[in-house]
């Protein structure tokens, strides 16, 4: 045997006794960190340990040092610029941004859905794009990138301090659990930024990254066009609302109690979200306020001045949809 070659034995305390090789031993951690170069310049792999021929002094990178010494290799100090306000944290390089706002910024501007980048609920606007934080390395985000959440949004208390899309989604029924709501509202800051006037199809196209379990699409998308329209300083009416949004701010809602009342479908609908169509059919009528319901009832609030109860029911009735 080679005189600089130590059994792999014969430095374990509990084996027979021997001259130690604790210092020829490197795991396969320190190994793999130092890129073997700076750990051995040769070595056999014996019981599952490096056994170094020819050692030297195992090194470890270091990216900054900090008061209590010199971080690990595995981990990064970087600067993160959220919604306008710089953090200096150390991260884990495997560390997602969603992590890092989270559970060491305590920033809850994102909710996390499904942690692999498929389903949206935690985009974020990166650099103006829209990204999934929950896979995006905020080792990686430390270069001055601007990072935007949703709570960069509001400008003001109210409505009229919403960002447009944020009242949109509101006022126009575009949620329904919220999970999914923040990521859809910065995929669609993303969008009217980019384009003030979209198409259905490129609407289509800069949701396709987002999902929504409960299925309100329509709405959504009801809620992005009349956003666009808002940013385009257009009057706007909203779906699930009375209220009348001019260009320089919310005006007041018409000052019209209404009359309210439930009507049961004669032949219910498959599904909740065929309602969705009808509601917003109902609600385009002179004299309706307002309308919301269910697979088997539908609730709609109308002006007394313009409509009564027989001309409501006749107005679903020519919608195909008679009420009992």
């Amino acid at each position: 045997m080679d005189e600089t070659q130590v059994p792999a034995g014969s430095g374990d305390p509990g084996g027979a006794e021997g001259p130690s090789n604790d210092g020829l031993k490197v795991t396969r951690r320190s190994f793999l960190i130092g890129a073997g170069a700076g750990a051995a310049t040769a070595g056999v792999v014996l019981g599952g340990a490096v056994v170094v021929t020819r050692a030297t002094a195992p090194t470890t990178t270091t990216t900054a040092t900090t008061a209590g010494g010199p971080l690990p290799a595995t981990m990064r100090r970087v600067s993160l610029d959220i919604d306008g306000t710089k953090h200096e944290v150390v991260v884990d390089n495997r560390e997602s941004l969603w992590e890092t706002m989270n559970f060491q910024l305590g920033l809850t501007n994102s909710n996390l859905g499904c942690d692999r980048a498929q389903c949206g609920a935690c985009a974020v606007l990166v650099d103006g794009k829209s990204v999934n934080s929950c896979t995006l390395l905020s080792a990686r985000l430390g270069r001055g990138q601007k990072i935007e959440t949703v709570a960069s949004l509001a400008k003001g208390p109210g409505l009229a301090g919403l960002h447009p899309v944020q009242r949109a989604f509101w006022l126009d029924g575009g949620f329904q659990c919220g999970i999914c709501t923040r990521g859809f509202i910065m995929s669609t800051v993303a969008l009217l930024r980019a384009v003030p006037k979209p198409t259905t199809g490129q609407v289509t196209e800069a949701l396709s990254g987002n999902i929504c379990r409960c299925g309100e699409y329509q709405k959504m998308f009801t809620a992005v066009n009349t956003a666009a329209k808002d940013l385009r300083g257009e009057k706007v009416t909203y779906l699930a609302s009375p209220i009348v949004v001019e260009a320089a701010g919310v005006a007041a809602a018409p000052a019209v109690a209404g009359v309210s009342k439930e009507f049961t479908f004669a032949t219910p609908l498959g599904t909740l979200e065929d309602l969705d169509p009808i509601e917003a059919d109902v609600v385009k009528r002179d004299g309706v306020i307002g309308v919301s319901g269910s697979e088997r009832n539908i609730t709609v609030r109308w002006d007394p001045a313009k409509l009564d109860e027989t001309k409501v029911r006749d107005l679903l009735k020519t919608l195909g949809h008679p009420v009992r």
